[in-house]
């Protein structure tokens, strides 16, 4: 088969985690497989403000997903498909964190606004990408693409169970960690708009990824790839399982792929 594009995954799968900044190899890796002609998407759960240029060491992807896909940009920054959160959704996931004192914070453009719980949330994000919503008024400037939340898993099922009507999305990335996206949306939806943009298909995808919210992606590919860490039903949908990026398991990967320009034997 022929790799046209590979869509990636960023914390877990190209960046470790906990780590701010790709290694100077795996920036590498993505400029190869970018000049061998193989368009490169960054699909992740992050907001755009949550990846700076500094994070990716100056690489410029073809496209990118962020917020789990309810937004795609392509390699200028121009809009291809945006999909936010109404207000009816909105309000009752405040209402739902304000009851249980769960910590919520609002994905928009410039930063994260944590409506709930705001103290309790700075450890989490980079200096300056998070700021205090207490007044929770930003979402009438502009609705936000997702949001992220801290609650126990019988939080979310009781959130689902209330509100499941709505069709929110509620996707774990990290233990008590959930992003919350928009009915229709992660991150398959995402890479197939960035595709369509591209003029290509997903017959020549290549996706990686590591944790629970890649699972469409995955799905979507041709070329299924995951870490050793990921979890085992992951693993076992994968036709690739790479080391961790600690051990920068998908960059020796990309730099396979750079070689053989695309060419995969299955």
């Amino acid at each position: 088969m022929t790799i046209t594009a590979v869509a990636l995954d960023l914390d877990g799968t190209l960046l470790p985690r906990g780590t701010h900044r790709l290694s100077a190899r795996t920036v590498a890796a993505l400029q190869a497989v970018q000049s061998s002609g193989i368009r490169v998407i960054v699909a992740t759960g992050r907001a755009v403000c949550a990846v700076p240029p500094a994070l990716l060491g100056g690489f410029v992807p073809d496209a990118a997903v962020y917020s789990g896909g309810a937004l795609v940009l392509d390699g200028e920054g121009r809009t291809l498909a945006a999909r936010c959160l109404d207000d009816q959704p909105m309000y009752a996931l405040v209402d739902w964190c304000e009851d249980y004192d769960y910590p919520i914070a609002f994905a928009y453009p410039e930063a994260y606004y944590a409506y709930v719980g705001y103290d309790r949330m700075t450890g989490f994000y980079p200096a300056g990408m998070l700021r205090d919503g207490e007044d929770q008024d930003r979402h009438l400037e502009g609705k936000p693409f997702a949001a992220q939340c801290c609650m126990p898993p019988e939080g979310a099922a009781g959130f689902t169970e209330r509100y499941g009507h709505l069709g929110l999305r509620l996707v774990p990335f990290a233990p008590g960690r959930y992003d919350v996206c928009p009915p229709d949306t992660d991150k398959a939806a995402g890479v197939r708009a960035a595709l369509a943009a591209l003029g290509l298909s997903p017959e020549g995808l290549a996706a990686a990824g590591d944790a629970e919210n890649d699972r469409p992606l995955l799905a979507l590919a041709a070329l299924p790839v995951t870490v050793e860490s990921a979890p085992e039903s992951l693993r076992a949908a994968a036709r690739l399982t790479v080391p961790d990026p600690e051990q920068e398991g998908v960059a020796a990967f990309l730099e396979q792929l750079a070689a053989c320009r695309g060419g995969w034997n299955l």
